[in-house]
């Protein structure tokens, strides 16, 4: 509908148009970017750093990100609370009692210990990393448990079903080690299930 004479009408002002113009290349830059950071071809690594460091934020939403995932999102196994329990080792009478992480600790401080834990005994972890994490946080607690030869295990919280108590499902053991100091070196002795370290025994008349 064409203005009436004498009536004004409402134009965006120079800078407001700058702005937008300028908010929508961005945008449609960010697009290209993205299709060409996800070929199958491969891209170049200013191009990916690029997207995956300017535009990735902009594409994705926070609740469908991997970066936000929380047990909420996929319910699986590993995505339960995962806790460190360092005592020393043989659990004699007397001994002072086992440290846990985190404990008593609340909010961020106690994520980070429940991310460690997760770390250290996730699939997707390298061995070799794992074991250096476990070896740190044993050394760590040398000092409060007052002695240099500690076993270490992280405990995984059970996830009960709908129909069942949560009282009557008991935590799992995913990760054990014994740590020492010896000579002032670590020494981490990984504790495996019977299964994968005991010898098959075939049954008596049966050729193996």
């Amino acid at each position: 509908m064409s203005p009436r004479p004498g009536e004004e009408t409402a134009v965006p002002s120079d800078p407001a148009r700058r702005l937008v113009s300028t908010a929508i290349v961005c945008y449609l830059a960010g697009l290209l970017l993205t299709m060409l950071a996800n070929t199958d071809a491969g891209t170049s690594r200013l191009v990916g750093t690029l997207k995956a460091r300017l535009f990735s934020p902009w594409m994705v939403p926070a609740w469908l990100d991997l970066g936000f995932a929380t047990p909420l999102t996929y319910g699986e196994p590993a995505d339960a609370d995962h806790r460190i329990e360092i005592g020393p080792h043989g659990g004699q009478p007397g001994t002072p009692p086992a440290v846990v992480l985190p404990g008593e600790l609340r909010g961020e401080r106690a994520a980070r210990w429940r991310r460690l834990a997760r770390a250290i005994a996730s699939a997707e972890t390298a061995e070799e990393d794992a074991a250096d994490l476990a070896a740190a946080v044993a050394a760590w607690s040398f000092a409060r448990l007052g002695c240099a030869d500690v076993d270490l295990r992280v405990m995984r919280s059970a996830r009960p079903g709908r129909a069942e108590p949560a009282a009557s499902v008991a935590d799992e053991r995913v990760f054990a080690a014994r740590v020492r100091r010896v000579a002032d070196e670590l020494h981490l002795l990984k504790v495996e299930p019977r299964g994968e370290v005991a010898p098959l025994v075939p049954e008596a008349g049966r050729r193996p």
